[in-house]
């Protein structure tokens, strides 16, 4: 657009409007309003309110450059250099994703939390993790608008971060409760320490160690982040590869902070694992995610056994938004990796579970089972129920037939077992065709699980006897004792055994009732074998 003597701010973005729906650009008016308001240093409702002010030279052109730009389909927001985001103001480029409105719900959602609960729980302060920070759109608004969270903002992209340190730079006293890590989602936080709980929540949180003392250094590594950060909250890539985006978001952001494999799951899958063990019990995820992928999350996110999980949706309604909690009360980190180690390593553990103590071994591994076998004085031609994470692991084990697979959506994780056709032929061990699978109620069990693949899931005890209800009693009463860090300590709830349901025929089979009653489980068709 050339400049002329007594062009004025309405004659502009009329120009601009013309120019932009000719050159078919979406949402001309738009990009007109704001580019005319950003030539004219003006505000996009002083377009409308005062078309009569004179623009000058240097504005029209400025005006065409970013005209010229917008035209070629570089995004508004790239071309403004800019953009709103909840209370904040952000400098945007293509080292960051554009912060959109979707993503304000994701950090509206934390900060809602932050506000409410945690606030109560932690008076002292709030420790926050935001994962792909990207622009810092969220990490920077958290710090704004919740003065007890301290924030650590993690990125892959040394790009990125330059531009959320930008970001960071106008964000006043805020700032100082704001670190930025290089690095993949929670590794980049490894290395960082929180203050100890003599030192200003106010000063730095991080700390490398230099010029410390080695008596510093040791109470430092007791504050690590693991285990004790309130939120983590990311809006990851979540775009499956060779799926179609429109030509400005995928000419233009990088691809990096789009695609997440073949199905689009890739960084959720690792984010929904690592978070598991970097929360404080009771800590909160929350997640961005495509609007087709609010089942597969769920899943992903009860597998690993996270608690109150659901999804939420964004402002046009659609699933936009992964939400679950970290259990309160629950083994500690420390105590579950030990029994992870033992599992690994061939060994069988004994926990309390969601009924009985029980002993469990990696199902893959044959000699491990039979050595449960061995301390149960079980024959070893008795099947044993086995457990599994969640739906994914169980489809690994055993055939489930649609029907099958209902009952296990809908009573999953909880009290059923499911007797299926297992994959690959008769058990090794007791020769059979088939397999009892159940996922757990308890939620560090399916953590576990998670880790190690399905385990057995029979009670600690001798065979015949009755289980003792503490778990370090029930390891004594084996005819072999578990290893040394092979003992979960706590006690079992007790109360009624799961239900089990025969699911290899046409219909579904109740074998014996107990958890669940056989008129609950959903199909009016099912029957009660007399006799069992």
């Amino acid at each position: 657009m050339a400049s002329k003597d007594g062009l004025t701010l309405g004659d502009l973005y009329r120009g601009l409007r013309e120019q932009f729906a000719a050159a078919g650009v979406p949402e001309p008016e738009v990009s007109a309003r704001r580019i005319a308001a950003e030539a004219s240093g003006t505000s996009a409702a002083e377009t409308a309110l005062a078309p009569q002010t004179p623009m000058t030279v240097r504005m029209v052109a400025h005006a065409d450059a970013m005209a010229a730009r917008r035209v070629a389909g570089e995004p508004l927001q790239y071309v403004l250099g800019s953009w709103a985001f909840r209370e904040l103001d952000l400098a945007t480029d293509r080292r960051a994703l554009i912060p959109r409105p979707e993503t304000e719900v994701v950090a509206g959602i934390a900060i809602d939390w932050l506000h409410g609960t945690a606030r109560h729980r932690h008076p002292a302060g709030l420790s926050v993790a935001d994962l792909g920070t990207g622009c810092g759109a969220i990490a920077l608004s958290i710090a704004h608008e919740v003065p007890q969270a301290r924030v650590f903002a993690t990125d892959n992209s040394a790009d990125a971060l330059a531009l959320a340190a930008a970001n960071l730079a106008g964000l006043g006293n805020a700032a100082t409760r704001v670190s930025l890590h290089h690095g993949n989602w929670l590794d980049a936080l490894a290395a960082v320490q929180l203050t100890t709980p003599q030192e200003s929540r106010e000063t730095s949180a991080v700390s490398e160690g230099e010029g410390e003392s080695a008596e510093q250094n040791i109470a430092a590594a007791v504050t690590g982040l693991h285990g004790r950060l309130d939120v983590i909250v990311a809006n990851p890539p979540y775009v499956a590869d060779g799926d179609a985006l429109p030509a400005e978001v995928r000419d233009w952001e990088p691809h990096e902070a789009l695609y997440a494999g073949a199905d689009g799951l890739g960084a959720l899958r690792t984010i929904v694992r690592e978070a598991r063990g970097w929360l404080a019990p009771g800590g909160l995820l929350v997640l961005e995610i495509g609007s087709e992928q609010g089942n597969a999350a769920v899943a992903l996110a009860e597998a690993r056994g996270y608690a109150n999980v659901r999804i939420e949706p964004d402002l046009a309604g659609r699933d936009r938004v992964l939400v679950a909690t970290r259990p309160r009360s629950e083994p500690d980190n420390v105590a579950i990796g030990q029994a992870i180690e033992r599992l690994h390593e061939g060994h069988f553990v004994v926990a309390p579970t969601d009924t009985l103590c029980g002993i469990m071994a990696r199902y893959a591994d044959a000699d491990a089972v039979a050595r449960v076998c061995e301390a149960k004085d079980r024959p070893r031609s008795e099947p044993m129920p086995i457990l599994v994470s969640g739906i994914s692991q169980a489809d690994e084990l055993v055939e489930f037939s649609p029907r099958a697979r209902a009952l296990a959506e809908r009573h999953w994780p909880g009290g059923l077992t499911l007797v299926a056709r297992r994959r690959g032929g008769p058990d090794p061990l007791h020769g059979r065709e088939t397999l009892g699978v159940r996922a757990p109620a308890v939620g560090w069990l399916r953590w576990l699980i998670d880790e190690t693949g399905p385990v057995t899931g029979t009670s600690a005890n001798r065979h015949g006897v009755e289980t003792p209800a503490r778990a370090d009693d029930a390891a004594a009463s084996l005819a072999v004792p578990p290893v040394a860090g092979a003992v979960i300590a706590g006690t079992a709830p007790g109360g009624v055994a799961s239900t089990v349901v025969d699911v290899t025929g046409d219909q579904p089979v109740v074998l014996r009732e107990g958890a669940i009653a056989a008129d609950s489980l959903g199909f009016p068709d099912f029957f009660a074998e007399s006799g069992t």
